[in-house]
């Protein structure tokens, strides 16, 4: 079973890498055509746009999968449905706040964000349904539409066919999600009727609220830094920072890989009453830290081939942020432990805790040691995260060996 698993995270994880290559092809390209300022303001941009889109998923996605398939409770679909447009109701208004908040609040960028909202609403609703059957294949091409989108713009601009400005380059980046919609005609039937259904909408949404909060925390985290970055310097620190953390991000791609292979697959175990497995979690762990050891040296060629010396100040950063990566995807991953246990409490918790020690730390180390400061900051969160994630699913093990035992 695990080397099947290892197998499916292995073909999502080439899917997820090749589809991240293109994100970067276009990311260097706008990073090489825009000032460091402009590029900071894009990077804040595309990270507050999908740190929002959260709020459309908000734990939902994981708790429709995993109730879906151990409950065999069908009724949850048209409260699925109810509850993703509900979402998108909330996050427009958000959107538009916190875009006024940091001074980004153009008409064309406000359209572009919205539209972008309405476009991952799509994504998202479509992503539960290929993850929930098992369908990776498709759930991959998701991302690669519009991901190619941004791939081909980048040749354009390579070549001098286009001209491109903050504004055009962020139109891309929201706009090309809607490709994603060509997979509705890849749904199979049963997802493709519903009617508004408000009656679980309550009860389903206190369920997943732990675990939506942690994922606003998670998701959101990109741009919690570019901001404290502007906060505390300008925007040309947000691109600095954000070219060494795109870069480190690359192996959270590894979790989002891990947790959309494991969420099904443990649900299905759940429901054949099988024990959940530990050892496939500690081996998968040990791959991704020593990724992430290799990937410190090689990091520093990557950003040199692909990025201007403008960025060189971003390559100190790139060893602290990438084992800040590696940390917070293990946790990340692991988290699908409590989706399955339906103690999805703990994941707020713990989020929620990394957070604060992220910004206390912040506030103590940036005045003195600048971007390296938020850097250490990343790390030290992560570890504590990855420590406490370690404790409470020993916690929850031990009440359950008691139980059992009573």
């Amino acid at each position: 079973m695990m080397k099947k698993s290892l197998i499916r995270i292995g073909l999502v994880g080439i899917g997820n890498v090749f589809n991240a290559l293109l994100g970067f092809a276009y990311l260097s390209v706008v990073a090489k055509i825009l000032d460091i300022e402009s590029f900071g303001k894009y990077a804040l941009l595309t990270t507050l746009l999908v740190a929002v889109s959260k709020i459309i998923d908000f734990g939902t996605n994981s708790v429709y999968v995993a109730d879906s398939i151990s409950k065999d409770d069908e009724t949850l679909l048209d409260t699925f449905y109810t509850l993703k447009i509900i979402l998108l109701a909330v996050s427009i208004p958000v959107s538009v706040i916190l875009l006024t908040l940091l001074k980004l609040n153009s008409v064309n960028t406000i359209l572009y964000f919205i539209l972008g909202l309405v476009a991952y609403a799509i994504n998202y609703t479509l992503n539960s349904f290929f993850q929930k059957k098992q369908k990776f294949f498709h759930l991959i091409l998701l991302n690669t539409f519009p991901a190619v989108i941004k791939g081909i713009f980048a040749l354009l601009i390579i070549l001098n066919l286009v001209v491109f400005d903050l504004d055009k380059a962020f139109m891309v980046f929201s706009l090309s999600i809607f490709s994603s919609a060509i997979l509705w005609f890849f749904l199979p039937n049963e997802f493709k009727k519903f009617k508004f259904d408000f009656t679980k909408v309550k009860n389903f949404l206190k369920k997943a609220a732990p675990a939506g909060v942690s994922q606003l925390i998670f998701e959101g985290w990109p741009s919690i830094s570019n901001s404290i970055a502007k906060i505390t310097s300008s925007f040309s620190h947000v691109g600095i920072f954000a070219i060494a953390e795109k870069v480190a991000n690359i192996l959270q791609l590894g979790a989002i890989s891990i947790f959309t292979i494991l969420l099904p697959k443990n649900a299905y175990a759940k429901k054949r009453n099988e024990k959940y497995d530990f050892k496939e979690v500690f081996v998968i762990s040990i791959l991704i830290l020593v990724l992430a050891f290799f990937g410190t040296f090689i990091s520093r060629y990557f950003v040199s081939d692909f990025f201007d010396d403008k960025y060189a100040m971003s390559i100190p950063l790139l060893g602290l942020l990438i084992f800040s990566s590696a940390f917070t995807s293990i946790h990340n991953f692991m988290e699908n432990y409590f989706f399955i246990e339906e103690k999805t409490n703990y994941i707020m918790y713990i989020n929620v805790g990394k957070l604060v020690l992220f910004l206390l730390i912040s506030w103590i180390l940036i005045p003195a040691y600048s971007l390296r400061g938020l850097a250490i900051s990343n790390l030290v969160s992560a570890m504590a995260a990855l420590a406490a994630t370690i404790i409470a699913i020993s916690i929850n093990q031990r009440s359950k060996s008691s139980k059992v035992q009573e």
